[in-house]
């Protein structure tokens, strides 16, 4: 039964580390995002009339959804992270100008 609780908070962590192109090691913890044993409780199988949930929240850039069967999605939140990706290339692109005799 504990292996069946971790398979929501594992497939959070492949599917965003799939997304990065890391290892879900190399990931920050979940746990500054959200509580994994909670998340780990509302994908456990239903029990009597309990209504399967779905949960949004971000997490490394990402906006990571688990619908009621369990599946997991991750997007990137993108436009404020090429803004950004775009301003320091911006940056760094002024700082490779030649410097005035």
């Amino acid at each position: 039964m504990e292996d069946d609780c971790r398979t929501t908070v594992l497939s959070v962590l492949e599917t965003v580390a799939a997304a990065e192109r890391v290892d879900p090691v190399d990931l920050p913890p979940l746990s500054e995002t959200l509580d994994p044993e909670a998340l780990n409780r509302l994908f456990e199988p239903l029990a009597g009339d309990r209504v399967p949930a779905t949960v949004e929240f971000e997490y490394c850039g990402y906006e990571v959804r688990v619908d009621g069967s369990g599946a997991v999605t991750a997007e990137s939140v993108g436009p404020a992270a090429v803004a950004a990706a775009t301003a320091a290339s911006a940056g760094a692109d002024t700082s490779e100008e030649p410097l005035a005799d």
